[in-house]
């Protein structure tokens, strides 16, 4: 299967590849550049929809490249206290890129920034990998990192992670797609406030006023985060009398066995005409609900992108797990291989 030329960044040609399903009514295209999911574009009772928020050209994913836009986040997504860790009695300091002095999403240049390699090509599946030297970022290993895109069927959308490493490292790499089952095309994007969201977890990840898990689980029940049931996202906080703003990682009600899926999420457009199920295998999912984000371009078809026009559901290991040995451990040793899969399901009413 052939590619076609995105773009180009420091000086290499970043690539984009088409996949669909057996069937021809769901397609994704897939990007060289995070290893980006471009668009994703499933059917509907009225037509086919894009649902995931993108940019017509390369200069959208590179201006806006703290948002990680549809990309693969690495070498550990979500935040590392302090930006230091500690393995086998060696310490590890790495690159710190918040304003709070942590590290979020494997640092300033993590995988999200970085331009994968094509692997694989077929009609219905595309392989990329990342070849992350020893001391990237300050991570410890030469690590091999590779996702496999693929649409098995109609409606199904399957993300596969793997990873090897010549020395001991910690890894939990997660797809960073701002999802709208509203529509993510132009020429405009609605807020996903009356989307309706389900989480199937009684706990989350208490944190401190940096989003530092503090080692604790507390209760869904009785706070604005309780999406045991279907609600729409907007939840008004009685202080302000704003919406409320979502940016947690949920604790998964099922455990987490590599390679049996789970459901994790359910996410249902405004008018109740397409539905998303999230499936993965990871012990929990990062909600955020993309409220700050300030957009520098056009989204795909120029569309408008506002306030909260995009949401994110990252499978994941929950958040600075490397200093919480409580929590589910994800580090890897020479001759392991790092696994992780998730299917995003689409139904139309």
């Amino acid at each position: 299967m052939s590619s076609r030329k995105f773009g180009q960044h420091d000086g290499k040609d970043v690539l984009a590849v088409d996949i669909q399903s057996p069937d021809g009514s769901t397609t994704a295209t897939i990007i060289t550049f995070g290893a980006a999911i471009h668009d994703l574009s499933v059917p509907t009772p009225t037509g086919p929809r894009s649902v995931i928020l993108g940019f017509d050209d390369l200069s959208g994913y590179v201006d806006n490249k703290q948002w990680h836009h549809g990309a693969v986040a690495g070498r550990v997504a979500n935040r590392i206290a302090h930006g230091r860790f500690a393995l086998d009695s060696t310490d590890y300091t790495i690159e710190v890129n918040e304003p709070t002095g942590h590290t979020c999403h494997g640092g300033i240049s993590g995988f999200g920034h970085k331009n994968w390699t094509l692997q694989k090509h077929t009609k219905h599946s595309v392989t990329l990998e990342y070849a992350s030297p020893d001391g990237d970022q300050g991570f410890p290993g030469n690590l091999k990192a590779s996702i496999t895109y693929s649409i098995p069927s109609s409606g199904v959308f399957r993300l596969d992670y793997t990873a090897q490493t010549d020395k001991k490292t910690p890894v939990n790499l997660t797809n960073h797609s701002f999802f709208n089952v509203d529509g993510a095309r132009g020429p405009s994007v609605h807020d996903n406030l009356q989307q309706k969201l389900t989480i199937d977890a009684d706990q989350y990840t208490a944190v401190d006023e940096d989003l530092i898990p503090t080692g604790k689980l507390a209760d869904v029940a009785g706070t604005p985060f309780d999406s045991r049931t279907s609600r729409p996202i907007e939840y008004l906080d009685k202080e302000s009398g704003k919406p409320f703003h979502y940016d947690l990682n949920y604790a998964l009600r099922s455990p987490s066995v590599p390679g049996q899926l789970h459901r994790g999420a359910e996410l249902i457009s405004s008018n109740g005409d397409l539905t998303m199920e999230c499936w993965t295998d990871q012990p929990g999912i990062q909600f955020f609900d993309g409220a700050p984000m300030d957009l520098k371009n056009p989204g795909l078809g120029g569309a408008v992108n506002g306030y909260r026009a995009g949401l994110c559901l990252e499978t994941q290991h929950w958040p600075d797990y490397i200093h919480h040995p409580h929590f589910a451990q994800s580090v890897i040793a020479p001759g392991e291989t790092y696994t992780a899969s998730t299917e995003y399901r689409f139904t139309r009413a």
